[in-house]
């Protein structure tokens, strides 16, 4: 008789919205669902009450083990950054599949992780911890300028900055450090700026997408980017990456070298690979599926990394394998000019939708609501081609059928997408 097995989701604001994460959950019955004093969680508590149960966290990992071990609990799994050290501390002591403390601790931290990168042979980045404006000036003084500067721990790159004087440097540490007083982040950390290579007219950067089970990885693809926009905001992603396969064998080999430094052994990880004249250089590892892989996977290989993140997490055996179609698929993510305040209305969209290379339109802002430039993605324009190039060729093509209306500093803007497209111009590096 097989024994009975309760997926636990630690639920909060994450790589995948609540929609998707119950519909690909739907068949894995029952489920738990456990929140913690989570402002965004809690809102969406009337729509996981009707897929699961829920239980309540409370911060203490020996009471919290205790009830998800009465809610007959037998894998955790998270889709947030938030969720990860939560839940190593979690199955640990409930002795399921997952990442152990330490390894939570290496994907969450950006400090040690590089030190370990560095001492695996696997960083090639230096950095260096600041805690106060006199590491700043250390920073300046033993790596030099230009420096990233980034918060120790956080995700989706908010507030991090490129600096490519001291003085300005010296500034921006100091306002960061003063949030951090506040009750935001804590440290931060100064890396060496990566120069990438001359990949235009795709981005100069990838990421990898890998799944681990005792120890055993498999890389499930290495996902193409589109160039960033100052400082460091994504512009969306597409499968399969435009590179030569030796390129791309170097890069999953770095990856695999860097998740063994780590000592991930179980779960589901999102890799970010600066491509530069010395090689392949990690930005960061990820401990969780990234955002937007689990729609643009399913579309691409037909694998739902969602449903494999749950089966890792309840220990299922084999990892597997996708099946890409041959296409191109990509998803474009809007962003708003750096100083725009509100997004006023986007029209266009069913003009759009008849376009032969687009699949799907997906509006995130609420027309009216104040936009955080950081963070805020505007729309998602979801498609497929028969190569990167027909794909790079015809974007504009298909963005410029969208209107934008901003309320600005100094009035309002109407840009097309393309125009805006060229207006939030490609950052040169990561």
């Amino acid at each position: 008789m097989t024994s009975p097995v309760t997926l636990c989701v630690l639920f909060s604001e994450g790589a995948i919205s609540p929609r998707e994460l119950l519909i690909a959950l739907e068949n894995y019955d029952p489920v738990v669902f456990a929140i913690g004093n989570d402002a965004y969680a809690r809102s969406y508590l009337p729509l996981i009450e009707t897929a699961g149960t829920v239980v309540e966290l409370t911060g203490d990992t020996a009471v919290d083990a205790t009830r998800l071990k009465a809610a007959g609990v037998t894998g955790i799994v998270t889709y947030s950054e938030g969720g990860i050290p939560v839940g190593a501390r979690l199955t640990e002591r409930l002795g399921l599949p997952g990442h152990d403390v330490a390894t939570a601790t290496a994907l969450t931290d950006k400090h040690t992780q590089r030190a370990l990168l560095s001492s695996a042979g696997a960083g090639g980045v230096d950095s260096r911890l600041i805690t106060c404006t006199e590491d700043w000036d250390a920073a300046v003084h033993e790596i030099g300028l230009p420096l990233v500067v980034k918060p120790r721990c956080g995700e989706r790159s908010r507030n991090a900055r490129p600096v490519r004087d001291a003085d300005e440097g010296r500034a921006l540490v100091a306002r960061l450090l003063d949030r951090a007083a506040a009750g935001h982040e804590k440290d931060l950390v100064a890396e060496q700026y990566l120069v990438g290579l001359p990949t235009h007219p795709y981005g100069d950067y990838v990421s990898v997408e890998s799944v681990s089970s005792e120890g055993i990885i498999r890389h499930i693809g290495v996902t193409g980017k589109f160039p960033l926009s100052p400082p460091f905001r994504e512009m969306g992603h597409f499968c399969p990456a435009p590179f030569a396969p030796d390129s791309l064998g170097e890069i999953e080999e770095l990856v695999g070298t860097a998740l063994r430094a780590l000592g991930v052994r179980h779960g589901i990880t999102h890799t970010e690979v600066k491509l530069t004249a010395q090689g392949p250089r990690i930005i960061e590892v990820n401990g969780r599926l990234g955002g937007f892989m689990a729609a643009l996977y399913r579309r691409s290989q037909g694998l739902d990394l969602i449903q494999v993140a749950a089966d890792l997490a309840l220990g299922r055996p084999g990892i597997p394998a996708g099946k890409p179609d041959g296409l191109t698929h990509f998803q474009y993510t809007t962003r708003a000019p750096v100083d725009a305040r509100r997004l006023v209305s986007v029209s266009g969209r069913d003009v759009l939708l008849t376009h032969p290379m687009v699949d799907a339109y997906q509006l995130y802002v609420i027309p009216g609501a104040p936009l955080d430039p950081d963070m805020t993605y505007l729309d998602c324009v979801s498609g497929s081609a028969g190569s990167p190039a027909e794909m790079m060729r015809d974007i504009d093509e298909c963005l410029a059928l969208l209107t934008y209306e901003f309320e600005m500093p100094d009035g309002s803007l109407s840009i097309d997408g393309a125009s805006l497209r060229a207006a939030t111009s490609p950052a040169r590096s990561t």
